[in-house]
């Protein structure tokens, strides 16, 4: 990776290879700076690669172009709104007057290329200043085989949120894959997806179709790699150097061996919050109580590393949010090896005919919200100190039709699934109710009150399908309301959810310009932060698809440029000649 030397010297030093890390490399390389970036994985792309790369982004040129109608005012009100008395207007305004700028530098720059999120709304999109589309745009599905040797090291995403391999990229491709059985149009695509899938396998060893974070990711690492800006991978960064009170490098410890790392202008944490780190999570997060399991979804190396290399030079800590991480509402699936994986419960609770219930067999929430504030009433609605979990509900009609959780649709089979108790299964809803461990006369009544409404088409309990982001969750073709319908044909089934998350939103206070607060209130010369590793701008609430990624590259767009401003400082260094990039891309898409 690197020559005999034990130091090394560039402008700019990047911890993480995630969007938030990658975004302030390039916007810094494109400034003029020499930049390093270390990643502690043994592939690059973080939790990017992994989500599904959506970006909020109010005030983007897609939506102008597209003829969405937006402002500042309206986009500033609903963040405000959203973050109640958490809402930070230095960093909120940076935030809005720098995501337009940010997508176009990258749309013009780099391979990183977004379609536009075509009527798709804001999570509250009835909330004063929510918007009903414009704000949200997702990465074009990426070709890996342009990533050359760069393949291998890309992070790929959770096998749970694939199907046979194959990423699935929201929209068309989900339909599709929904409606096989229905229509020889949908049919035919699913079958030529899978035949390429396997041709692209046998050719490099695995799916090179990427979408959502896993095509975010490849477009961000080929275009790194295009700009030659180095990029260790399995280099974890493990201190921080210090001199005259400012941050002038850090320790990073390849293969074993520890490198000195000198960085003129300054160094960036990226390294993706604290999701692993089981102490820190257990401060933060309050409902980790009892028997309590939490599933992250995040990468095994989220350890905190940013969160403690900042505390060492007396970095504050923002741990005053309601919501200390972006919830999300996952399944354990067994698997015949004895190993588990983490089912992201996206899309299947707002079908119409599944409902979630809590340990009492009573409905807590509306389903068809979205993930984050279902987990947040699943947590508020647990008596205290008691285990938080809760169960997906669905007859078999909706099982075979829209699946739940790890469980697919018709005709893939569920055996597996229930003999490994992943799925459990009752002729009855009171006989299901006593494999679940609820009271079977109260979720029987919960049941019945849900056939009630759905035969009007209104429930009256929750709301659930009443704004345009919930029914466009759910089943257009099922009227009147397609978010719900009634549980009647049996048998009945049920899936164990538990509180998980998508990365942390307590994180390093930061300012405007992405430098770390002291906690005394005072930038931390040469420290920056950005994405997970800085507390969330949105005050703990989830403000619509893309409110991590969003900020996350806006504000590395936001640090790269601050970086090019500040004066070089002088260091006793050796040549970042040093430094070895990752090889090139073969070709720009």
């Amino acid at each position: 990776m690197m020559n005999a030397g034990r130091e090394v010297s560039c402008d700019v030093l990047v911890i993480g290879s995630g969007a938030a890390g990658l975004s302030t490399a390039m916007t810094a390389h494109e400034r003029g700076l020499d930049v390093l970036v270390v990643e502690k994985e043994s592939r690059f792309g973080g939790t990017t690669a992994r989500s599904g790369g959506w970006l909020w982004v109010p005030g983007n040129s897609l939506a102008l172009k597209a003829g969405a109608t937006d402002s500042m005012s309206e986009a500033r009100k609903y963040i405000q709104h959203e973050a109640g008395d958490q809402f930070d207007p230095e960093r909120v305004d940076a935030f809005l007057s720098n995501a337009g700028a940010m997508v176009d530098f990258f749309q013009e720059r780099t391979q990183v290329k977004f379609n536009f999120g075509l009527n798709y709304p804001d999570y509250h999109p009835d909330r004063p200043g929510g918007a009903e589309q414009g704000r949200s745009i997702h990465p074009v599905p990426y070709d890996g085989a342009r990533l050359g040797p760069l393949l291998s090291s890309l992070a790929m995403p959770m096998r749970e949120s694939t199907f046979m391999g194959m990423g699935l990229n929201s929209g068309p491709d989900l339909k599709h894959f929904l409606n096989a059985t229905r229509s020889l149009r949908s049919a035919a695509f699913v079958g030529m997806r899978i035949l390429s899938h396997f041709v692209d396998v046998a050719r490099y060893g695995q799916g090179t179709r990427l979408v959502n974070g896993t095509a975010l990711a490849a477009r961000l690492l080929a275009s790194a790699s295009d700009r030659r800006i180095p990029m260790w991978k399995a280099a974890e960064a493990s201190s921080l150097t210090v001199a005259d009170g400012r941050v002038t490098g850090a320790v990073v410890r390849v293969e074993g061996q520890p490198v000195i790392v000198h960085a003129r202008r300054g160094v960036v944490l990226a390294a993706g919050g604290f999701p692993r780190d089981e102490k820190r999570r257990r401060r933060h997060f309050r409902h980790l109580k009892g028997a309590t399991i939490h599933a992250t979804l995040a990468p095994e190396a989220n350890t905190g590393d940013g969160l403690r290399l900042g505390e060492s030079v007396h970095a504050g800590i923002v741990d005053t949010l309601p919501n200390a991480a972006a919830w999300a509402p996952v399944s354990i699936v067994k698997y015949k090896d004895g190993s588990e994986g983490r089912f992201f419960h996206l899309i299947d609770r707002a079908k119409p005919g599944v409902i979630a219930v809590a340990r009492n067999g009573k409905r807590f929430v509306n389903e068809s919200e979205n993930y984050h504030d279902f987990v947040a009433a699943m947590i508020a609605s647990a008596p205290a100190g008691s285990e938080v979990s809760a169960f997906m509900v669905c007859d078999h009609r909706a099982l075979r039709r829209y699946g739940l959780g790890a469980v697919r649709p018709f005709p893939l089979p569920i055996g597996a699934f229930l003999r490994s108790g992943y799925l459990m299964r009752g002729e009855t809803v009171q006989a299901l109710a006593r494999k679940m461990g609820v009271d079977p006369e109260a979720l029987g009544r919960t049941v019945a009150r849900v056939n009630e409404d759905a035969g009007k088409g209104r429930d009256s309990e929750f709301g659930k399908g009443s704004t345009s982001y919930q029914r466009l969750l759910g089943d257009p073709d099922f009227k009147p309301n397609p978010c719900l319908g009634p549980l009647a044909s049996g048998p009945f089934y049920a899936v164990r959810i538990v509180p998980g998350d998508l990365g942390t939103y307590d994180g390093l206070r930061t300012n405007r310009d992405t430098q770390v607060m002291s906690d005394a209130g005072r930038p931390v010369p040469g420290l920056y932060a950005v994405g997970n590793d800085a507390a969330s701008i949105f005050g703990g609430s989830y403000p619509g698809a893309g409110a991590t990624l969003g900020p996350a590259m806006t504000f590395g767009f936001i640090c790269g440029n601050v970086l090019a401003d500040r004066p070089r400082e002088s260091a006793a260094t050796t040549s970042a000649g040093a430094i070895r990039a990752v090889p090139q891309a073969r070709s720009r898409a």
